[in-house]
């Protein structure tokens, strides 16, 4: 069976192909999130990415992120609700953000060379989604002697092997570069609502780091709906849980239980309406004269 892919805009005008997410990845992430488990949640990000994108493009994190926002965005709903502490809701566009952050990325590789230019080394965006500074995830490629390497697409064994070959001059350079974090351009990204009348804005880092929470945020939902949904779908509609769970969205879920509900609503409504007119008058001697 072929799967229904989807294009996606990534940076420098880049398109990509991806595949829905599933209920499968979705109930796993608010998991992950209600557990708090940070950590883990990256991972299973960069997983659900490598399973569903399809590319041979080499994808730094801000491609991901946007890859995740498009499959939010697609399988799950268009739209963002934010509640603050004062319980005011703030509404907003997936779409709107996604198109925010591309309209604002720059490029931001630079090389690193050895005095003799036997050595140059490619820094720029990190590679991972993560809730850490990796320093040396921003490290890309790495070219001896005219041989060059794409650091992620090796091991972390064998990435660690070359990076142990590089003079201490070269490494030294390359931690200096990769620390200067002031080089990420901050962009506002929204505009919300904390309290009644009073406003804030939500300001978007091309640092990875900084931007974990609102990934987070995106994907955040009550895993007692996920539940609630799996419990209908499949006791209600007859769905099996392997279809339920590996070949339906979210969204898909939703727009059945909303049919079955509008379905049970009108069956309700046309019983009462038989009932009535059916009702025939209470037998009895009738009114005294």
């Amino acid at each position: 069976m072929i799967d229904y892919t989807f294009p996606v805009i990534i940076t420098n005008s880049r398109e990509v192909l991806c595949k829905e997410l599933k209920n499968v990845h979705y109930k796993n992430i608010q998991k992950l999130i209600q557990n708090n488990d940070n950590e883990n949640l990256c991972i299973y990000f960069e997983a659900v990415v490598k399973e569903l994108c399809i590319t041979k493009e080499p994808l730094n994190y801000i491609d991901k992120f946007i890859i995740l926002l498009a499959l939010r965005m697609v399988s799950v709903s268009g739209v963002l609700e934010i509640s603050t502490k004062s319980e005011i809701k703030n509404t907003l566009e997936i779409g709107t953000i996604s198109k925010t952050i591309l309209e604002n990325f720059f490029p931001n590789t630079k090389t690193i060379r050895s005095d003799d230019n036997n050595i140059k080394v490619d820094v720029g965006y990190p590679y991972t989604i993560s809730n850490k500074n990796v320093l040396f995830d921003k490290i890309h490629t790495i070219e001896i002697d005219g041989t060059k390497v794409a650091l992620n697409l090796i091991s972390q064994e064998e990435r660690d092997e070359i990076l142990s070959l590089l003079p201490a001059s070269i490494s030294k350079d390359i931690l200096k570069e990769i620390k200067k974090t002031k080089d990420y351009k901050q962009i506002k990204l929204f505009t919300y609502f904390y309290e009644e009348g009073k406003k804030a804005d939500y300001y978007f880092s091309f640092d990875s780091t900084k931007n974990f929470d609102l990934l987070k945020m995106i994907f955040s939902d009550n895993l007692k709906n996920c539940y609630y949904y799996e419990y209908v779908c499949v006791s209600k509609l007859h769905i099996s849980l392997y279809d339920y769970l590996y070949y339906m969205t979210p969204v898909e879920s939703i727009l059945q239980i909303k049919t079955l509900s509008k379905e049970i609503k009108e069956q309700n409504e046309s019983q009462k309406a038989a009932n009535t007119a059916n009702k025939q008058p209470t037998p009895g001697l009738g009114a005294p004269r």
